[in-house]
């Protein structure tokens, strides 16, 4: 990756479920999401209910914290 293409998409490529994602609370309470998709000179819109989605099948389970 590019400096700067930090994403939460990159969850998929821990393989190990070595990363305990953290998120914050008033974020997740949002329709929509926007990220970069593994690059930084793009922006992705996702439902929030979606996002979980992908976190569940990467085998992920965030910490939900208000920041």
């Amino acid at each position: 990756m590019e400096p700067g293409s930090v994403t939460p998409f990159a969850l998929i490529n821990d393989v190990e479920r070595r990363v305990t994602p953290v998120l914050d609370a008033w974020m997740m309470e949002q329709d929509l999401l926007n990220y970069h998709p593994l690059r930084n000179d793009m922006t992705t819109t996702i439902r929030a209910a979606d996002f979980r989605t992908f976190l569940a099948a990467t085998g992920h389970r965030p910490e939900v914290v208000a920041l």
